[in-house]
């Protein structure tokens, strides 16, 4: 096998440029820890994060384990079906950039609001507290299963290069990322994405070049290992065919719901820079995709069908074969740390679920901000150990579907109609929201486990006659889960009463934050400015150096000082 004697071969030189990222990553935890004066700065950055970081950050902290090892996997084991993978990805997160950045960046800064439950309660007006109390557990509940993957993908990569146990691996990828997260918070996480991403990026653009020069076009030599790897449906026909598309194409429909997605675009530092993070967003994700699934389709020509005992392993064998130790550390030490870029962001997002949309918004609405910054600390601690735990449970289970299933589609499902029809649908309701979130967590859960629940009734036999029942049984869980929450959301909407003065809301979404600063209201705060639900006096919007320049030189300020 391949991956014999692979431990030997680079170990050492892993272990050791993976030191140096350690420090390198404890260095920056240590350097923002000095950056963080708020909740604010912990959890978003004080929005003060520029576009190049952000774009890499945003992409970063989505792909790691799912694209350094799921992607090469699937192409391995499928071929250039796999390809695919970009089929929803791709125009979706176009489209998170193009609608729904402005927008909930602009909202956000003007509400005060740092997590999604908070903006969602302030914009769907919602005093029972209920929406942000069922969209702070699905985010508590699915982004600590999404660190758990993180760190088993990364407890996985250790085990199999340096031939530590993979209870090692684990425990020492957790405490790496608990450690410089509770550190540095925000600062810490997107700088650590950014030195990760832009590893990675380069690595999955000379890997496909390498092997190009070496064996040329890989579509020959897939034909001769079988046809189904040059097959754009994997030799699947009919149903099963169009299923398996339609299944690729449903990974896209979770980047409206993913909170440690869309927290990048409450983290810039200036809409205007928007558009120039976007497009580093999409230039990473295009030629990473495509890279990756380069990299799983040259394994097959490399090692053969049967020359992987393990297909997660694929991007590490062909980096082994190309470059020699000392690359080859560097690249794959970036690729453990690009796996924990995701678990640190999603770490992030859960333990802002529980100390501002919990303690904060329930317990102690008036706790200081040096207060919430120590409680976030703690509970990053306590979730990384409570995640660290999950992972050991979860080590045997394929990456691929940790990520998908347990992590991505049940946030997707969840919380992703609710977020798009709240900057762009006037007449959604609070009560829509808390049904649809119920109802796409129900479905990706049950859908996820579908296959278990009719074999044990004794009807997988039936379902199995119809090529239709079949292929609609095995799709990816997040197409209907995202369809039946959608269709509760508008159903549910339409026959509940909608909140008062929405019009006014939208103004925040549609005009710049300049215009909305005035002479009646010179602080350019809405009337239905909250701050996360509490009633307070106006603040200052503070988007761009030009508004607080208008703001602290009006009149209205300076009666106030006198």
């Amino acid at each position: 096998m391949a991956s014999e004697g692979l431990a030997g071969s680079a170990g050492s030189w892993v272990l050791g440029t993976f030191a140096v990222y350690l420090l390198v990553l404890l260095g920056i935890g240590l350097y923002s820890s000095r950056l963080m004066d708020s909740v604010d700065d912990y959890v978003i950055g004080g929005r003060s994060v520029g576009p190049v970081v952000t774009g890499f950050s945003e992409r970063a902290s989505e792909m790691s384990g799912w694209l350094t090892l799921g992607v090469p996997s699937d192409a391995f084991g499928t071929g250039v079906m796999a390809f695919y993978n970009g089929l929803g990805m791709i125009p979706a997160d176009l489209f998170a950039w193009a609608g729904i950045a402005k927008r909930l960046r602009k909202y956000t800064e003007i509400v005060k609001a740092v997590t999604l439950p908070t903006f969602f309660e302030t914009r769907l007006q919602d005093d029972t507290g209920y929406v942000k109390g069922v969209s702070a557990f699905v985010l508590m509940l699915f982004e600590g299963g999404y660190v758990g993957a993180q760190i088993v993908a990364a407890g996985t990569l250790l085990e199999v290069l340096t031939g530590v146990s993979s209870l090692v691996g684990i425990l020492v990828g957790g405490v790496i990322v608990v450690g410089y997260t509770m550190l540095g918070g925000y600062f810490a996480v997107a700088w650590s994405d950014y030195v990760q991403g832009a590893i990675i990026l380069v690595a999955f653009i000379i890997l496909p070049i390498i092997a190009f020069t070496n064996y040329g076009l890989p579509f020959g030599d897939l034909a001769s290992v079988g046809s189904s790897y040059t097959s754009v449906t994997a030799g699947m026909t009919g149903w099963a065919a169009i299923f398996g598309i339609i299944s690729y194409a449903a990974i896209g429909l979770g980047i409206p719901g993913n909170p440690h997605v869309m927290v990048r675009f409450m983290g810039i530092d200036e809409v205007e820079n928007i558009r120039l993070a976007a497009l580093v967003a999409q230039l990473f994700m295009f030629v990473a995709y495509i890279g990756a699934g380069f990299v799983g389709l040259y394994a097959l020509v490399v090692f053969g069908q049967g020359g992987i005992e393990d297909p997660n392993n694929v991007m590490p064998l062909l980096t082994l074969e190309f470059f020699p130790g000392a690359i080859a550390g560097i690249i794959l030490a970036a690729a453990l740390a690009a796996m924990m870029s995701s678990a640190d962001s999603q770490l992030l997002v859960a333990t802002s679920a529980i100390v501002e949309d919990v303690y904060h918004g329930y317990v102690n609405p008036d706790a200081s901000q040096e207060r919430l910054v120590r409680y976030s600390q703690y509970v990053t601690l306590g979730l990384g150990a409570a995640s660290v735990a999950f992972a050991l449970l979860a080590q045997n289970t394929p990456i691929y579907t940790l990520v998908l299933d347990y992590a991505w589609g049940g946030l997707g499902a969840a919380i992703g109609p609710t977020l798009i029809a709240a900057v762009w649908w006037k007449r959604v309701t609070a009560t829509g929201s808390v049904a649809s979130m119920i109802v796409g967590t129900t479905t990706m859960v049950i859908w996820t486990q579908l296959s278990t629940i009719l074999e044990l009734l004794g009807l997988m036999g039936a379902i199995e006659g119809s090529p239709f029942l079949t292929g609609l049984v095995g799709v990816y869980g997040l197409f209907p889960a995202f369809i039946l929450s959608t269709a509760t959301l508008i159903v549910v909407s339409l026959l509940t009463t909608p909140p008062e003065g929405v019009d006014d809301h939208f103004d925040s979404f549609n005009k710049p934050l300049s215009s909305l600063s005035s002479a009646d209201d010179p602080t350019g705060t809405p009337d239905y400015v909250t701050d996360g639900g509490r009633d307070v006096e106006p603040k200052a919007v503070t988007e761009t150096d030009t508004i607080r320049a208008h703001v602290t030189a009006s009149e209205y300020w300076d009666e106030g000082d006198e």
